[in-house]
């Protein structure tokens, strides 16, 4: 699983930083710069065309139709609305949750909290979390789904290019036993074009039996 520092903590491209408030980007204006605030959510209304976003305690909601650059946060979740566009989005203590048609030009990528993805949705790059679920329906990824703890479900005609992973911890000694399996849910009409691999035991709901061609376990039963 790839690992992004956020660029939080010391936010060096914004053109708004605020401490304590919540952002909010609406009015007439149509396209505003970055935005960046420590304590306090942002909120971007509907058909805005906006810079990077970051904050570090608070949600970051987009509304329909709205572009942005980079979405990070700290302690808080994402939100993104209909028809939404970003070049990527990541939070450590939060959900991404969005609506229909969301365009993702790179990862999407959780540490605490789930990812959910409605019809329509196309990430060009990786999807992950560590401590939570996926929940993808009638998307698209370009490249590999990621998770150390969470379940993984795919519904509808969801296409995944890359592999659906199940990644383990590095830790020496570690006993499968203390751990509850997470599962894999697949519908029928998935498409799957790389490999499941898992590196720690995982409960498989796959509703293709040709699914199971691809499975990978890369770990020793004990």
């Amino acid at each position: 699983m790839k690992k992004h520092t956020l660029a939080l903590l010391v936010p060096l491209f914004s053109v708004t930083l605020l401490s304590g408030c919540i952002i909010h980007v609406g009015g007439d204006a149509d396209a505003h710069g970055n935005s960046s605030t420590v304590f306090g959510g942002i909120d971007i209304q509907s058909d805005r065309q906006v810079g990077d976003l970051s904050t570090v305690n608070g949600g970051i909601d987009i509304g329909h139709r709205s572009h942005a650059g980079d979405v990070s946060t700290v302690n808080g979740g994402i939100e993104l609305g209909d028809n939404v566009s970003v070049e990527e989005a990541e939070t450590v203590n939060g959900s991404i949750t969005a609506g229909k048609n969301l365009q993702v030009n790179d990862d999407l990528e959780t540490v605490n909290g789930r990812i959910e993805l409605q019809k329509g949705a196309r990430v060009g790059g990786d999807i992950s979390t560590v401590n939570g679920d996926i929940l993808l329906t009638d998307a698209v990824v370009n490249e590999d789904l990621q998770t150390l703890n969470g379940d993984i479900k795919l519904r509808g005609n969801t296409q995944i290019k890359g592999d659906v992973v199940f990644e383990h911890r590095k830790d020496d000694g570690w006993d499968w036993s203390k751990e509850d399996e997470p599962a894999l849910v697949v519908e029928k009409d998935v498409r799957i074009d790389g490999r499941i691999i898992l590196e720690k035991p995982v409960r498989l709901k796959l509703e293709d039996p040709a699914l199971l061609n691809k499975v990978e376990r890369r770990y020793s039963a004990e």
